[in-house]
């Protein structure tokens, strides 16, 4: 994979921002559907990359890359959140008291993230850029280019 190429400062801020959006509105979406105790839905910094890092490794040789990569973050963070959402929630899962199957195949299916939810998204995008901006400074990005090109030898 070249990392330089898909991974740039401003990649890595605007795919974290998207990450972030699309994984904090699934995590609200399932508490509020299954009414469940609050949880934490900031992302993990370190995981929301990794996802994101697996998820171009997985797309790159796509024709169509480009046109298909938004929706495909977009079933990433979800599914990253049905599982942290699940984790937290394990006894209510294993005594099916929650039922997570039906969210994960709406994710699978493309139909998780409607209208309403899109243009939430895209209504906080500008304030998670400027979030992920004042962290995501040239050191830190590149910290995790460097990260990624270490990964990549091995």
């Amino acid at each position: 994979m070249n990392i330089n190429k898909y991974f740039t400062k401003e990649q890595i801020i605007n795919n974290l921002a998207n990450y972030e959006i699309y994984y904090q509105v699934a995590i609200g979406i399932l508490v509020s559907s299954t009414q469940s105790k609050e949880i934490n839905s900031d992302i993990k910094l370190e995981y929301a990359l990794g996802s994101i890092y697996e998820l171009i490794k997985d797309l790159e040789n796509e024709n169509n890359f480009h046109s298909i990569f938004d929706t495909e973050l977009q079933k990433q963070s979800a599914m990253d959140a049905v599982q942290y959402f699940a984790n937290e929630n394990i006894k209510a899962v294993k005594e099916k008291e929650i039922d997570i199957e039906n969210t994960v195949n709406l994710i699978n299916d493309n139909l998780f993230f409607n209208e309403v939810l899109l243009k939430i998204c895209k209504d906080n995008e500008k304030e998670q850029i400027i979030k992920w901006k004042k962290i995501i400074t040239d050191e830190i990005s590149s910290a995790i280019i460097s990260s990624l090109l270490d990964l990549e030898k091995n």
